[in-house]
Order: C-alpha cells, then structure tokens, then sequence
C-alpha cells in the first residue's frame, strides 16, 4: 500500500513538474494570432490563437493537406451547427496551434463542441506520404468541450497558421527545408 501511495505521489508531483515547465515557456511574446489571410510570416515556436469564443457549436469535416514548392499545407474544414443541423458561420471555432520544435510536433485544439465528421483512416492515409510530417495523432475526444490532435514533424520546421471564411478553414502551412 505504502508504495503505491508513494507511486502516485510521484506521478503526481511529475506531472506538475511538467504542467509547470510547459506553461512557464509560454510567455506573451510567443502568444500569436492567427490572420485572416496568408502573410509569410513563419513561425518557429510558440501559440497561436484564432477563431471566435462565440461560436459554441462546431463541425470538423475534413483535415487535409496538399503540397507546395515552398510549404506543405494542413487543411481543417469546418462548419458550423446548431441542434444538429448546419448552420453558416463566419470563423472558426476558437482554436490553439502549438508548437514545440523539440519535440518536433504541432498540437492543434479546437473548443466550440466540436463534432467530428470525417473519416480517420482517409485523413491518415492523406498524410502517410508527407515529407514533412511524420505522423499524425487523433486523439480521442474526452471533453464536449474541445479535441486535440497533433502532428509529429520530420525536422523542425517553422508553421504559418491563418483562418479563411467561405467555406470556413483554418490554415497551416509548413515550410519546407531550402536545399
């Protein structure tokens, strides 16, 4: 008994090492909002924030990508809904994008009760031959509130996050590496 009290202090006590060590990086200066629109502007580490905390219902259709000379880009269709039906909006949900270059991975989280409506095994064959990513990582969703899923990355490389209305996307691009 005594050690499995003593197991879970650990745990515990790790786990706030850890809760501490991740919040302490994030520091005003590496808080981003992501744009209306694509401006170049790439970034290394940090979070970036966009959508709009007033849409509480949301629909995640499709997560994509397509290729470029430049950058590799992630598409999240979405849409809004009400009482199951859709429902035009304007933004996205609200939505955080962090990245931590030594781990290699994109974290992506959206609030707003999102709904999950496409299927795993096609978004996981749509990045299985990605030259930037590794892997990607639907987790299950255990909140109504929100879902989080990453993407585990080649190298490190720096992320440009923006949101597009008509249809409703956010954007990621990640840059390549220049030969």
């Amino acid at each position: 008994m005594l050690k499995k009290t003593l197991s879970l202090s650990v745990m515990a006590f790790t786990l706030l090492l850890l809760e501490a060590a991740l919040f302490a990086e994030i520091r005003p200066e590496k808080i981003h909002v992501a744009d209306g629109k694509k401006n170049q502007i790439y970034l290394h580490n940090g979070l970036i924030i966009g959508g709009d905390k007033a849409v509480d219902s949301t629909i995640i259709q499709d997560i994509r990508r397509a290729t470029n000379r430049d950058f590799e880009r992630i598409v999240i269709d979405l849409e809004g809904s009400k009482n199951g039906e859709p429902l035009s909006i304007q933004r996205p949900s609200y939505f955080q994008v962090a990245i931590a270059p030594e781990e290699r991975r994109l974290t992506i989280t959206f609030w707003g009760k999102p709904k999950l409506s496409f299927h795993p095994a096609k978004v996981l064959a749509a990045f299985h031959r990605s030259a930037v990513i590794q892997s990607i990582q639907l987790l299950p969703q255990l909140e109504n509130d929100s879902w989080t899923f990453a993407f585990e990355l080649k190298s490190e490389n720096p992320v440009e996050v923006f949101e597009l209305s008509h249809p409703v996307r956010v954007i990621i691009d990640i840059q390549r590496k220049k030969k």
